[in-house]
């Protein structure tokens, strides 16, 4: 048994009374978690830092590792995607495979557990079949055209049962509002509500998804059309946001995704529909310029967690890198964001039983970490 003690002890919910003492197995799993006095201070490790759970990210594309400072800063998410398209397969499977090892390690290394990973094909699988972080992943589908939706769909199950035949967690999801069909939408909601699946979505990530939705001319107009996609068949909405992805959205477990244009209309419906936001502020930064407004979002800071995007959109895959950004730029309390590193990443995952909190019998990892001048930085891993 291992007896350790520290400066302040987050079990993934909340903070535990001073000199709390957290019991770990030999497996390294939660034993006990004790009051001050319970054991003789010769057998107690004493830590200088905060012990928490193992971090959740959220949102992530292991996918595209080998894309790192392949696209420009600034572009805008139409001419971002538009580079996405022309570099990804530009690179040999190998390469790709070991930037993806490289980056899986990188977050191990930096105390994150968990991975709501989004895959466009089976590139990742044999990587996070091998890995110790815990993977869901995001079969994620595109197709705007409806005459597309059943083969787009089924090619989608295809991939999930890959996954499954390496012992991969999986679900589907739409990539977004402008790449998704309504047909394609329902069939995907339908899939998750009937297997109790989480459910992702990229939303209101720019402003040029609401010029698509409204029918106005705009940067996925220039995209579709480097894509030889002809739109004649389009008819736009004429709204966005939740205002157009409610009917899209499974009861059971939705994720929002970016959310830099979100509306306080926005955080209303999706409080309804029992949804969890993720903050990627490195991506957002790094492809727009800007970030979501933070206060929209105080008042729902139990349904908000953190993702780092893909090492296209970022410089590194450091959870507490986003954290830390939206901590000082949003100005949340600590315990607010720790509970975003953890605990709400496995709920809006659907691993909160065996990640996100230290409770008995759980082995969801153990970080120390220091939290200084309103800032986190990771120490070490304990277990």
């Amino acid at each position: 048994m291992r007896f350790l003690q520290a400066t302040a002890i987050f079990d993934g919910q909340k903070v535990l009374e001073q000199d709390s003492i957290l019991v770990l197995n030999q497996k390294n799993e939660t034993e006990d978690l004790l009051p001050a006095n319970a054991i003789e201070s010769s057998r107690i490790e004493q830590l200088q830092g905060w012990l928490c759970p193992g971090f959740v990210n959220a949102h992530c594309h292991l996918e595209l590792s080998h894309l790192i400072g392949q696209v420009p800063r600034g572009t805008g998410l139409p001419a971002f995607g538009k580079q996405i398209i022309s570099k990804r397969m530009a690179f040999k499977p190998e390469e790709a495979e070991e930037h993806m090892l490289e980056a899986d390690r990188f977050m191990w290394s930096k105390g994150i557990v968990a991975v709501g990973d989004i895959s466009n094909n089976a590139a990742s699988f044999k990587t996070k079949a091998g890995s110790k972080i815990t993977y869901h992943t995001f079969v994620e589908l595109l197709g705007l055209h409806p005459a597309q939706a059943a083969e787009v769909f089924k090619q989608g199950e295809s991939l999930v049962a890959e996954a499954g035949a390496y012992g991969l967690k999986a679900s589907l999801s739409p990539h977004a509002p402008y790449s998704v069909s309504k047909d394609l939408f329902l069939k995907i909601k339908t899939f998750c509500e009937k297997n109790h699946l989480p459910h992702t979505v990229h939303n209101q990530e720019s402003e040029e998804e609401l010029k698509f939705l409204k029918g106005e001319p705009g940067g996925f107009d220039e995209l579709y059309r480097h894509l030889n996609v002809n739109l004649s068949f389009y008819e736009a909405p004429g709204k966005w946001g939740l205002d157009y992805l409610k009917e899209f959205l499974p009861r059971n477990l939705s994720l929002l995704v970016h959310n830099t244009f979100s509306s306080a209309q926005d955080l209303v419906l999706a409080a309804e529909l029992n949804a969890f936001f993720c903050f990627c502020p490195g991506a957002n930064e790094y492809i727009e310029g800007r970030l979501p407004d933070f206060d929209l979002f105080k008042p729902h800071t139990n349904k908000l967690c953190l993702g780092t995007d893909s090492l296209a959109s970022n410089d590194n895959l450091d959870l507490l890198k986003e954290a830390n950004a939206v901590m000082q730029k949003g100005k949340f309390e600590v315990e607010e964001v720790l509970k975003m590193l953890s605990f709400q990443g496995a709920e809006a995952l659907g691993l909160s039983n065996t990640h996100g909190c230290i409770s008995k019998g759980k082995n969801a990892g153990i970080n120390l970490i220091e939290y200084k001048s309103n800032q986190l930085s990771f120490l070490k891993k304990i277990a």
